[in-house]
């Protein structure tokens, strides 16, 4: 089997699970909480999925152990998660960990979650919000298209890896 075939049909095969997933969480966080724009929420969550899952099956194919790739997917979550700009703002992150922001997809996908909420908010509060996280011009339509991004080079990363280190062509 051809390794191409392989990797788009897996990620086309999973798109379907992704997709029922993500409009579930959307129907009951949005409605719920009664949170501003379900569509881009939804897109968001999606992306921010697929992304997820095709991070996985590159530290899969990398791998020689599932134990070890999911400590390793874990550990890198982790470290995205704590530079996205939640816990730590963007601009009190410190030098040496800027890198970690910018790589993280999570940076991407909070500031829009964030951003596409507060902005029809038209409260003191939900303007402080937007300041204090440095979100006020945030580009959703740029980051969308920067998680496709990483859906791509993700998968192309995946394989590869399955071409040079699992088909015994080298």
């Amino acid at each position: 089997m051809n390794v191409g075939s392989f990797v788009v049909a897996n990620f086309l095969a999973a798109l379907p699970g992704i997709f029922l997933i993500s409009i579930i969480s959307t129907l009951l966080v949005v409605l719920l909480a009664d949170l501003n724009g379900f569509g881009w929420f939804l897109l968001n969550l999606f992306l921010s999925l697929v992304v997820a899952e095709s991070l996985m099956h590159v530290i899969g194919a990398a791998v020689p152990h599932y134990i070890i790739g999911i400590a390793l997917g874990a550990g890198i979550f982790g470290m995205f998660m704590l530079c996205e700009g939640f816990m730590v703002p963007r601009d009190s992150i410190p030098d040496y960990w800027i890198w970690g922001y910018y790589i993280a997809f999570h940076s991407y996908s909070f500031k829009s979650f964030v951003y596409e909420h507060f902005r029809h908010v038209q409260t003191p509060r939900a303007t402080e919000i937007l300041t204090r996280l440095n979100l006020k011009d945030v580009d959703t339509p740029t980051n969308m298209l920067i998680l496709c991004l990483y859906i791509v080079i993700f998968q192309a990363a995946f394989a590869f890896i399955l071409y040079k280190f699992h088909t015994g062509r080298r």
